[in-house]
Order: C-alpha cells, then sequence, then structure tokens
C-alpha cells in the first residue's frame, strides 16, 4: 500500500510556511479503477491542479467522493490514516454485526483512495492548520436559495460552521446573512473614521466579481436596510435579488461566494488581509447551467481570485478540460493521463477523443454528408446542387465548402 506522503520539492508562503497540494492520487479501488496512479509532478515551480475526464459511469464522482473523505479526515482528525485503519481493523474484529457495516465502509473509504501531499510533513499538519486552508466540495447540481435576513448576527456561528466542515450548501446559504454583517462592520468603520475599511475592500472586490460574471461593467451592488435585502442593479435597468438570478449563474456564484467567505474568515482570525489562503477544491461537473462561455471561464476565475487552492475537477466539458492552465488531465475511460495538447484543442477534437463521439457533427450534418457521399460516388452533380439549395439553413461554412468543393470537382471531370 503506498505511503501517504510521498516527498517533492517543496513550496513555500511568503512566510515560509509549506502549501498543501496534493502531488499523487492512488486509486486503489473505485469499483471500475483498480491501481490507478495520477501524479501532478509541479510545473514552473508551482502545483497542477487535477481534472478527471469521462464516459459517464467512468468512476469521476466516486473518486472525488472517497478523495473527499480522505482529506476530511486528514483536517478533523489528529491520527494518522495508518493508525486509524489499523484500529478500525482491530475493532473489526470484535465488533457485533450491526456495527460491521459501518467499521467496514470506514475503511473503505480511507483505502480505496490514497494522498500522497507534496512533501511528508503536510500530512501531519493539515490538522493542526485546519483553521488556515481551505478544504471544499461541490456536488454536481449546485442551486443554493439563499436565506432571508432579519437581523444582524456574529460572525462567530460562520467560523463555527467553517471549522466543523458541514455541508457547502448550508455554509453559502447564509451568504446574505453574511454580507449584511460585513455592511454593518462597514457603516461601523465609516462612524470612526477607520481607513482602509476591510469591509469596504470586501464590497469593491465582490462588486468587481459581480460585474465580470454578469458581464456588466456598471453594475452596482445596493443595499436596502430596511428589507436587509441586497439588489444587483443592472445597466439595462432591471434590479434583481441574488435568488432571482438563473440557474447558471447561481450555481456559479455559489462556488465563488462560499470561497469567498471561508477566505475572509481564515484572513479575518489571522489579521492577515493579504493572506492567499491556500487549500483542496473539489468540485463535479463544474459546467452544470453553464453555457459554454461561462464554462470555459468558471476555473480561470476560481484561480485568478484563489492562487493557492488546488482544484481537483470532475468533468464531461471540453470547454472546462481547455480551459485550465497548469493542470494534469487524467481521461478514466482510457486510464490515460493527457498531455498539455489539450489546451490548444478544438472544442470536436476533444469531443471525439476523449468523449466518445465518432465524429464532431451533429446527426443533421451526418445525413447531408452521406448524402454528398452518395452523390459524388454516382458523379450525380444534379443532386449535389439540389443538397446545396436545399440545406442552406444547415450549412456551416467547411460543410458548404465541401459540397462546394464536390460540385467543382465533378464539373472539371465532366469537361
Amino acid at each position: 500500500m503506498p505511503n501517504s506522503s510521498e516527498s517533492s520539492n517543496f513550496l513555500f508562503d511568503e512566510d515560509e510556511t509549506i502549501i498543501p497540494y496534493i502531488k499523487v492520487l492512488h486509486i486503489n479501488d473505485c469499483y471500475a479503477h483498480k491501481g490507478l496512479k495520477i501524479s501532478t509532478d509541479e510545473k514552473d515551480g508551482k502545483f497542477r491542479h487535477i481534472l478527471l475526464t469521462g464516459k459517464n459511469g467512468s468512476g469521476k464522482t466516486t473518486i472525488l467522493n472517497h478523495l473527499s473523505h480522505v482529506l476530511d479526515y486528514h483536517r478533523n482528525s489528529k491520527l494518522g490514516i495508518t493508525s486509524h485503519g489499523n484500529m478500525l481493523r482491530k475493532r473489526l474484529k470484535d465488533a457485533p454485526e450491526a456495527d460491521r457495516k459501518e467499521i467496514q465502509k470506514s475503511i473503505q473509504d480511507l483505502e480505496n483512495v490514497q494522498v500522497g501531499f507534496s512533501n511528508p510533513e503536510i500530512a501531519g499538519s493539515l490538522y493542526v492548520r485546519r483553521d488556515e486552508y481551505i478544504l471544499a466540495y461541490f456536488v454536481a447540481g449546485r442551486r443554493v436559495d439563499l436565506h432571508n435576513v432579519s437581523t444582524v448576527t456574529t460572525e462567530d456561528e460562520f467560523a463555527s460552521q467553517l471549522a466543523s466542515n458541514v455541508d457547502p450548501r448550508r455554509f453559502v446559504a447564509s451568504f446574505k446573512q453574511y454580507l449584511v454583517n460585513k455592511k454593518i462592520y462597514e457603516a461601523f468603520d465609516f462612524i470612526a473614521k477607520k481607513r482602509n475599511s476591510e469591509s469596504a475592500k470586501f464590497f469593491t472586490r465582490f462588486t468587481s466579481i459581480l460585474r465580470q460574471i454578469l458581464k456588466d461593467p456598471k453594475l452596482e451592488l445596493i443595499f436596502e436596510q430596511e428589507s436587509f435585502e441586497f439588489y444587483l442593479h443592472l445597466s439595462d435597468g432591471r434590479r434583481l435579488t441574488f435568488n432571482q438570478l438563473s440557474d447558471g449563474f447561481s450555481a456559479f456564484l455559489n462556488i465563488l461566494m462560499d470561497l469567498l467567505m471561508r477566505s475572509d474568515l481564515i484572513r479575518k482570525k489571522r489579521n492577515d488581509f493579504s493572506y492567499e489562503v491556500p487549500g483542496f477544491v473539489l468540485i463535479d461537473e463544474p459546467e452544470t447551467h453553464f453555457h459554454l462561455e461561462m464554462q470555459y471561464e468558471i476555473l480561470p476565475l476560481i484561480t485568478a481570485m484563489f492562487p493557492k487552492l488546488q482544484l481537483i475537477i470532475a468533468t464531461h466539458s471540453p470547454a472546462v478540460i481547455s480551459s485550465l492552465e497548469n493542470s494534469v488531465v487524467f481521461d478514466l475511460s482510457s486510464n490515460e493521463q493527457v498531455s498539455d495538447w489539450v489546451l490548444g484543442s478544438s472544442y470536436s477534437e476533444l469531443m471525439m477523443r476523449h468523449f466518445g463521439l465518432d465524429n464532431e457533427f451533429s446527426n443533421t450534418a451526418d445525413e447531408i454528408l452521406r448524402r454528398i457521399n452518395l452523390a459524388a460516388s454516382e458523379r450525380n452533380l444534379p443532386m449535389l446542387k439540389n443538397i446545396l439549395e436545399t440545406n442552406s439553413n444547415y450549412l456551416t461554412p467547411s460543410l458548404r465548402i465541401e459540397i462546394e468543393s464536390r460540385i467543382i470537382e465533378l464539373k472539371n471531370k465532366s469537361q
């Protein structure tokens, strides 16, 4: 069984604190996969992100689930995984039948996926440093309705939720409450004539993010204190609450809201708002509810905002896997690690090579191509012209060129 803390070159924060990141995943047994190793050696002195691709049923979500259990264990237990596993095996021998299934599941969770961190010190420090880094797992289908706010609270509740690593859906549902609290702190800073208010900086940063996501450089975030509600004022005159956003924007913001809260609480506890929070962020199908442009933008935006978070992603989307530099792409359908060529690939090439399509065209285009080939084989020039005329609404430039070239070829042969 591989060691859970393989060594490598160290990466450090400015204060010489070792940055935690995963160097290798050992997938010992995840139903469809046994004995796989996914390596993420550093590139240009930086850690690399992990993107898992493959067809439905290839095991992407299963691996993320097991990995989240292992990382959560490292975060919340003083015992090392090896010692804890041995303790569970001893308990299993004498356990009553009613408890055996639960103990066996715990053992499997620790053994099915094992983590090789970037150096030996990390595995032992993740429990001690649990308030200094982020561990978040975003499942597929993440839309969350934000809770309404009726009063101001302290940050203690948010901090305790963060420490207990509750379900992110419950954590982020309180985001409006968090914003209300920040607004009150901003007002206190103003009354106290405090310069460089961190709360004010937070809202400036958050408004900039909203403008980028919603493609509206004039968007304003307005707080109405009578209703404790935040409104997005758009340049086209619309006035929306966060709960009125589309599923796509809601899914996008839920991830960012969660990470913003977690990082802000960690910075406040450290009394260092320049601290770039490290950690591990697992996302299952980040493309859920997103149109193509948003699929391409979400991961680069997260890495730009949180440069020391390592992303571990499961995705079906060629837009997602071609968007993220400094990453390792592992195809679970072929059990192969993919080289950096994916960043320069067309979506159609990725769909064919990684997602199992026979070709890059739609069924309608396939039928048109079949008729083109038939007409060309029969040297039927009128048929080719008819295909061109009757299907003009469905022809991409490449298909049109294909038909026109066949027509020219037949004309030249008939002369």
